[in-house]
């Protein structure tokens, strides 16, 4: 009973044989190893920091090109802007003509005159008030269409069926089929009769 141990000696080995032979091209095997990517000697990290590193390489080439383009667009404008201007403006240039800030737009409030302040008041005034009035008057409809009126006697006499019947069977709700069956009927007719007033 105790001579012998319960585990192999030999426990931290084990061999697998498979009777179809697992055989790989040389190639394949050169490839792993000579991969940097799958080689022992990188960590997770490490590998994270080069992909990281080659991605941001990658997006920096993209903005050069991206900033070189525009670059180039800007000064092939420019030059067309140049010339334009010593022959006179275009038919293009007459339609859609870019507005530019005056000084006096970027004045900050501080420094503008008392007419310049008085008439952006004046123009805020008039916006401000439009916009009071518009309030005003959505109010006024919203008022007329919050009006509630009156459930038919029918209509309510079926549905306090069902609130009692609900109170009485509190623990059986399907006991009420026929007041909530009733109450739906009760219901129907009166949106039938509301839809054939309006139409």
């Amino acid at each position: 009973m105790g001579a012998g141990s319960s585990k192999p000696e030999d426990s931290s080995h084990l061999i697998f044989s498979s009777e179809t032979p697992v055989r790989f091209s040389q190639e394949f095997i050169d490839s792993l190893q000579a991969s940097p990517e799958l080689s022992s000697t990188q960590t997770d990290s490490s590998r994270a920091k080069t992909l990281e590193l080659h991605i941001a390489q990658r997006v920096s080439a993209e903005l050069e090109k991206l900033k070189k383009r525009e670059d180039d667009a800007l000064s092939e404008l420019q030059k067309k802007i140049s010339t334009s201007s010593s022959t006179g403006p275009t038919k293009l240039e007459k339609v859609s003509e870019p507005r530019l800030l005056s000084i006096a737009d970027l004045t900050p409030p501080i420094l503008k005159s008392p007419d310049t302040k008085a008439e952006e008041d004046r123009k805020r005034k008039i916006s401000s008030d439009a916009v009071m009035k518009e309030i005003e008057g959505l109010k006024k409809v919203l008022g007329e269409r919050k009006q509630v009126k009156e459930m038919p006697k029918d209509v309510e006499s079926a549905r306090e069926g069902v609130i009692a019947c609900l109170r009485i069977n509190d623990r059986r709700p399907l006991d009420c089929w026929e007041e909530v069956e009733r109450f739906k009927a009760r219901v129907r007719e009166m949106e039938e009769s509301f839809v054939g007033n309006v139409l």
